[in-house]
Order: C-alpha cells, then structure tokens, then sequence
C-alpha cells in the first residue's frame, strides 16, 4: 500500500455570501473525504466554481476549514504550534494560476527565488545567488533572467519562475492550480513534460487542479471529480475515463471535443439545466436537479462515496440505474 501522504477529513468550508441576506454564507467544499498517495499525481477536476482550488488550499493549509481536519504526513495542521506548521510548510508549496499576480512586480527573478530561502534560512545570505541560478537551471531558464523582472518574462517564463520557487524547499507535496491553461498549446506540453521530470527526479507529490480533461488523462494517477463542493467520483484515471459510474462524470467526460473528424456527427447527450447556487444547494445529492437518473431518494440524503477498491462513487443509482 502507498503511504498516505495528505488527508482531508470530512473538510468543509464556507464563506460569506455578501448581498445575499444575513448570515448567508457560500458552501466551498462540503464534507470532502480525500487522501493523496506519497509520489502520485491527483487531480482535481469538475467545472468553475466547483470547489476543487478551494480543497487544494485547504489540503495546504493555506485556508482553515470551516469544518474536518487536515492531516499531513499524519499531523493534524490545527493542532501543530505556530513553529511546528512553519516547519511542515517547507515540505508543502503552491504553483498559482496566475503568474502576473502571483510574483511580486516589484522583485527581479533572483529576489523572487531568493525569497523563500531567505525566510526559511536555509542557506546563508551569499549563497543564495548561486542557488537561485540552480534553481533556473532545474526549470530550463538560462541565467541570464535572474535580473528581469516578471513583467519583462513570457507566460510561460512566469510559471516556470513559479514552479522555481515552489522547488526552492524542496517540498514533498506540491498543489498545481491550472498550471498550464493561461499558456499555449506549444508551451503546455512542455510545462507539463517539466513537471513530469521534476516529480521523477525528486519524487513529488502534486495534486493537479484542472478543468482540462486532456491534460488531466496525461498527467494524472488518479482522478477526483468535484460537483458544487462535493466528491462525485474518485478513481485511477484510466477506469475513470474508460468506465465512468457517476452521472456527472460521464457528462463532463462526454463535453470533451473530438478531434476524430469521422465522429463528428455523433450526438452527444447534453447537461440540462443549471448549475444550482453554492449559497442554496439542492438537499440530497447536489447533482439531482440536473440528473436524468435522479430518484426521490437523491433528493432525501446525500449519497456517501463508496465502491470497491480505489474507484468510487457518491452515487444512489451508479451507472444511471435505478
């Protein structure tokens, strides 16, 4: 068995819901059950606003849960001392979505990736020049950029600056929030290709939040499929993609384009309805309301995830049955 590396427990997490009433609040993540394999990839999938950045952070730490607990390596991150979770956070790092935001305008390359070792004091002061030109090295930038700052660096140059500094305490544990999707296609193989080296060469472990459903079949071990704040499916990626049991999933699977153009007249089912609102979701099963199978029972209790093995789903009826 894989040493479980990560785990959410029964993680929720609310947020104000402003304009909507007193005392409205928004469901992010609602009862989320999840653990992360030590050198697996995981991804997190499921339409916007479904919830899966918002578990990334809180995988992280970097959100408290509103409900659940975290456990890292099997600590409990609420009840580490503030210098016990500074320690563990050396061993956890973000790559960001944006890349324009999330590198400070006002550092060069070199400050950026000097950053991180400097609060940690992981090497004295002049050393760090030397170990931020390693680091850009490690992501295949030439030296010659440490003196740039990120408004004069391509997309592509930026996420590799991010990716950089995520490596610069060499983490166990890296959470990838929509690495690639901001790139072009060209510049998306290889960021994903650099990713894939890096977790070969230093054993990382990413959990890969995307809504590309391409990039997720190339790069991930195991597939967990998120509707309005709730695990729908969990699963190795090719059962998942080739034998979905969730409603939802077979959906989302069958949104994909397809660049077979002999199966370009197929007709493809699609989602009626709405996406209900996070501020009054549905009871019971939160996929109801759109579901073709729903039966009352979906609309009396939320279905726990169960199955056999690693593939599971929160289903009343898998397959549509029922």
């Amino acid at each position: 068995m894989a040493k479980i590396l990560a785990e959410g427990r029964d993680l929720s997490k609310t947020f104000p819901a402003r304009g909507q009433g007193k005392g409205a609040v928004l469901h992010g993540v609602s009862q989320v059950d999840l653990v992360v394999y030590e050198g697996e990839t995981l991804a997190l999938v499921g339409e916007s606003g479904c919830g899966k950045s918002t578990l990334g952070r809180l995988l992280l730490g970097l959100l408290p849960p509103t409900q659940g607990q975290v456990f890292f390596d099997g600590r409990d991150l609420a009840a580490c001392s503030p210098r016990d979770l500074r320690a563990l956070r050396r061993q956890m790092q973000m790559v960001f979505q944006d890349t324009a935001a999330s590198l400070n305008p006002r550092l060069t390359v070199e400050g950026i990736l000097a950053e991180p070792l400097r609060v940690h004091r992981l090497c004295p002061r002049r050393e760090i020049p030397a170990r931020a030109a390693v680091l850009l090295d490690q992501v295949g930038l030439p030296r010659d950029l440490l003196g740039r700052y990120p408004h004069a660096l391509s997309g592509g140059q930026r996420q590799r600056v991010g990716i950089a500094r995520a490596l610069a305490l060499s983490p166990r544990l890296v959470v990838c929030d929509e690495p690639v999707s901001a790139l072009d296609v060209s510049v998306q193989a290889q960021m994903l290709n650099l990713l894939a080296d890096l977790q070969a060469a230093r054993g990382l472990t990413y959990v890969l939040v995307s809504h590309d459903l391409g990039v997720v079949r190339h790069s991930a071990d195991r597939v967990c499929v998120m509707f309005l704040g709730r695990v729908c499916e969990v699963g190795p990626t090719e059962a998942l993609f080739t034998a979905p049991r969730h409603p939802y999933t077979r959906f989302l699977l069958d949104s994909v384009p397809r660049p077979d153009p002999t199966r370009r007249g197929e007709g493809r089912e699609l989602l009626p309805g709405e996406i209900p609102s996070p501020v009054t979701p549905p009871s019971g099963c939160r996929f109801r309301t759109r579901c073709p199978y729903a039966a009352p029972v979906c609309a009396q209790a939320p279905p726990p995830l169960q199955g056999t093995g690693e593939h599971r789903v929160a289903c009343h009826a898998p397959h549509g049955e029922g």
